[in-house]
């Protein structure tokens, strides 16, 4: 082996002498004792430490596997063209109207409301709900469908309406 180059500290006091394996310095004497040990440290390929199988130590888990993804779930497809012309539209919309507000003339009409093709309709109120929201709506929907026609069909005399202000008559 070749003699390394010493390298002299700031105080000047002992030459220190750098590793091969690791290019830490040392002095001599400590080198001599430093260079085994590194040698065995450096050539152990250390395996990755896995937090989980730490925590699973000693419990009745062994293994936790990990679920393949469903293949039943539909992909959506991206409706990005319809969100983009949507936004298109209402900005627009909104030019027309500070336009009309500028120079006094009367607000155009509002753009019509766009459809998701996602959302279901309602059979009973025409509605639309996306699909875990018409599971339950319409259920709901189809109830009070029912209940309204049997109301109708049992009761063959109107009452009058009911006024939504509470009248008050002072004697």
């Amino acid at each position: 082996k070749g003699e390394a180059q010493a390298f002299t500290t700031s105080t000047g006091s002992q030459d220190l002498f750098p590793c091969e394996i690791c290019g830490r310095h040392f002095a001599r004497d400590v080198l001599m004792r430093h260079g085994p040990i590194c040698k065995k440290v450096f050539n152990k390929k250390r395996k990755p430490f896995s937090s989980l199988k730490q925590r699973l130590q000693g419990t009745e888990i062994t293994t936790v596997k990990k679920q393949p993804p469903r293949k039943n779930q539909m992909e959506r497809k991206s409706n990005w063209r319809q969100h983009h012309e949507d936004f298109i539209n209402a900005i627009q919309s909104a030019k027309q109207v500070t336009k009309a507000i500028k120079e006094g003339q009367p607000l155009p009409p509002p753009p019509p409301p766009s459809v998701n093709p996602d959302y279901i309709q309602c059979p009973y109120c025409l509605r639309r709900f996306n699909e875990a929201a018409a599971q339950k709506h319409i259920k709901f929907c189809e109830e009070q469908a029912a209940r309204r026609a049997f109301a109708a069909g049992s009761k063959p005399t109107k009452q009058a309406p009911v006024s939504k202000h509470l009248h008050v008559c002072i004697p």
